[in-house]
């Protein structure tokens, strides 16, 4: 099960950080929030060696983006 919560929080990580440079690019303050919840529950997973603080970040980045602090889809005007 450990190796589970390790995968899972590997690839939380690795996906924050995409948040985070997709951050740089944009400058949406729900982008650069949404990894740091990512990042900071995925580490807590990892040194608890737990599955609940990965269902809580998910459930706190969820409530993010019910604040309407997710980016969204870019529509084009074509």
């Amino acid at each position: 099960m450990n190796i589970v919560i390790y995968v899972l929080s590997a690839l939380s990580i690795l996906l924050a950080i995409g948040g985070f440079s997709a951050y740089a690019k944009t400058k949406h303050v729900g982008l650069l929030l949404s990894s740091i919840v990512s990042i900071g529950f995925s580490v807590l997973a990892i040194v608890l060696a737990q599955w609940w603080p990965l269902v809580v970040g998910f459930a706190v980045n969820w409530g993010l983006r019910l604040l309407g602090l997710d980016p969204g889809v870019k529509k084009s005007d074509a």
